[in-house]
C-alpha cells in the first residue's frame, strides 16, 4: 500500500483553510481586516510613508492601497496628515487606536502559533520547519525572491477579481 500523497495535501489546504477562519473570527471585533495587518506592521516599523511608498512595500497598486487605506481611516486605523514639506503628498500613520489593535493581533496570532505547535517536542518542530523548506524549494527553487512570488499571486487573484479581502 502506498502513502496517499493527496491526503497529505488535503491536510496543508485544511490548516490553511481552518487558520484563515480562526485568525478571521479573532479579528471581527477589532476593526481590522485579514489583509491588514502587515500594512499596519509595516507603518509601526517604518513610520508614517505615502501611499505608493505601502502600496509598493505590500506588492500591491496604488488604487488598491488606496481604497485599504480608506477602509482603515474610516476605522481609525490609520490617519492622513500633510507632508510639511510637501503639501500635495500625505503622509499616512497609526493613530493611538491602530497601535492598541497591533498589540491586540499579534497577542492573538501569537497565542494561535502556541496552539497550533502545542504538543511539539523542540526536534519535531526543528524536523518540521526543515521539511516545509523542503517543500517550498521543491515548488519555488527556481524563483529567486519570495516577494516575486507574492506579487505573482496577488496580480494573478486581482486579473481573475478573485478576493477582495484588504
Amino acid at each position: 500500500m502506498s502513502f496517499d500523497i493527496k491526503a497529505l495535501t488535503r491536510s496543508f489546504a485544511d490548516f490553511e483553510c481552518y487558520k484563515r477562519f480562526i485568525v478571521h473570527n479573532c479579528l471581527k471585533d477589532s476593526k481590522v481586516y485579514f489583509g491588514q495587518p502587515p500594512i499596519l506592521d509595516y507603518l509601526s516599523e517604518h513610520g508614517g510613508c505615502t501611499q505608493n511608498e505601502l502600496a509598493a512595500a505590500m506588492n500591491v497598486s496604488p488604487a488598491s492601497m488606496a481604497v485599504s487605506i480608506k477602509r482603515m481611516q474610516k476605522s481609525g486605523l490609520i490617519c492622513k496628515i500633510s507632508d510639511e514639506n510637501d503639501m500635495r503628498r500625505n503622509i499616512i500613520t497609526l493613530t493611538d487606536f491602530g497601535k492598541k489593535q497591533i498589540e491586540k493581533i499579534h497577542s492573538i496570532l501569537d497565542e494561535l502559533d502556541a496552539k497550533t505547535f502545542s504538543g511539539f517536542t523542540q526536534e519535531e518542530l526543528v524536523a518540521l520547519k526543515g521539511y516545509m523548506d523542503r517543500i517550498n524549494k521543491n515548488l519555488f527553487g527556481d524563483i529567486p525572491d519570495k516577494k516575486c512570488i507574492l506579487k505573482i499571486i496577488k496580480n494573478s487573484i486581482t486579473e481573475n477579481g478573485g478576493e477582495k479581502d484588504d
